[in-house]
């Protein structure tokens, strides 16, 4: 199989709007990562936390952003459509980063990170979201829409690898007013994207007379929550192991900052193009596979990380991160929308809150275990919550349960039907 599909890809440029929607794209993933490395400095330095504060300042906003992203996710399933929802996140953002542009009162600034910032979290979910019924909206099979996410997710994270050194132009030229103030501006610019790029459609009715199932009940059923869980760990060793590979590459490894800079150069230049050759492995069906694939993919990169005694052990072990990164942030996405085909919103905002509560265990719990362990084997520890995460992801079985198959044809939650996964 071809790594590109050239032909695919331009006949997405062909689509209307595709091109002007990964341009709002990039400014929103640039957006993100603009301020994103430089938000522990803002709150020590310029706004006068101290280390525990701004602790329970991250935990306090996350916890917000991830209650109001599934809050509003249910919403935009059921009353709001994909366009309102993005424009209300861009405001959020465009707000939020504009009151930490120019606020300095801690109180002030938590409550403009508890709504703002909030409200703002759930314009991933809501693009995606956009992007996987747009074009099977638009009469394209699912090969198309697993190709389309792809491009779109890699237009995201190429952003991510600009975006924090633009960040640091930014800061050292105009300080954190002038960094936070470009972040509300790329904010300003998604939201003249969505104006111009995202049609006004409303979300269909429920065939059901109850009503789409609840939060609760969405989240209960078994091969949802188990992955939910599974993702949440190993998102969590990603997390953890984000903060401690640098100072491992030059505390325990005895590399330099050169080193540095060619092992966070190695995975992105890898997962680029395998997540478009991933994205198209998953339009044969099979995404829980790859899931599972995934999972053992990352473990192993944890277990090498802890077996390695030079920097350059660490060059090859990238392209493993490289794979990783591929499948459990692409592939993924549609692996959960799948589990609830007609809750896209709320599907895809669990996916990414999953990333959150990850990351905010993985921040809360570093600096315990890099203490009692070090760095080599807090490797060990990623390693062993990836593990955890894939013993999980394994008790998931694909295709339809004994209780589903018992459910109405109606069901929201289900695998994708032979229609759906044909390539």
């Amino acid at each position: 199989m071809r790594i590109f599909s050239l032909q695919r890809i331009k006949a997405l440029h062909q689509q209307a709007n595709f091109s002007g929607l990964l341009a709002s794209t990039f400014a929103l993933g640039t957006a993100f990562s603009f301020a994103a490395p430089f938000l522990s400095k803002w709150g020590l330095e310029e706004v006068g936390m101290t280390p525990s504060g701004f602790g329970l300042f991250m935990t306090a906003t996350s916890l917000c952003a991830i209650l109001a992203s599934t809050a509003l996710a249910r919403l935009s399933d059921s009353r709001f459509s994909r366009r309102q929802m993005l424009l209300l996140g861009s405001i959020g953002g465009i707000l939020g980063f504009a009151g930490y542009a120019l606020v300095r009162n801690t109180a002030a600034l938590l409550a403009i990170g508890c709504s703002f910032h909030a409200v703002a979290s759930i314009c991933f979910a809501q693009l995606f979201s956009h992007v996987r019924e747009t074009y099977q909206l638009s009469g394209d099979n699912s090969t198309s829409s697993s190709i389309s996410m792809s491009v779109v997710r890699v237009t995201f994270s190429f952003s991510w690898t600009v975006g924090p050194a633009l960040g640091a132009t930014m800061l050292l030229a105009f300080g954190f007013r002038g960094l936070f103030l470009a972040a509300a501006l790329l904010y300003t610019v998604f939201f003249i994207g969505v104006l111009r790029f995202v049609p006004e459609r409303k979300p269909k009715a429920s065939e059901s007379p109850s009503g789409p199932p609840s939060i609760w009940t969405t989240l209960r059923h078994p091969k949802l929550l188990l992955s939910f869980i599974a993702f949440a760990a190993v998102f969590a060793a990603t997390a953890i192991n984000m903060m401690n590979l640098p100072l491992a590459i030059t505390r325990s490894l005895n590399g330099s900052e050169s080193d540095l800079g060619i092992i966070f150069a190695i995975g992105p230049i890898a997962e680029i193009p395998l997540m478009i050759w991933f994205g198209q492995l998953a339009t044969r069906g099979h995404q829980l596979l790859l899931i599972k694939l995934g999972f053992v993919i990352t473990g192993l990169y944890f277990a090498g990380l802890f077996m390695a005694f030079q920097p350059w052990h660490v060059y090859t072990l990238q392209l493993l991160s490289g794979a990783s990164f591929a499948i459990l942030s692409n592939v993924a996405i549609l692996y959960f929308q799948d589990l609830a085909p007609t809750q896209m919103g709320l599907a895809t905002s669990l996916f990414s809150n999953a990333g959150a509560i990850g990351n905010l265990l993985g921040m809360l719990t570093f600096g315990f275990i890099l203490e009692q362990w070090g760095h080599q084997y807090t490797f060990l520890v990623c390693a062993t919550l990836t593990f955890f995460g894939l013993f999980l992801i394994l008790r998931v079985k694909d295709g339809p349960t004994k209780h589903e198959k018992a459910e109405t044809p109606n069901r929201d939650l289900r695998q994708p039907t032979a229609s759906q996964t044909e390539a």
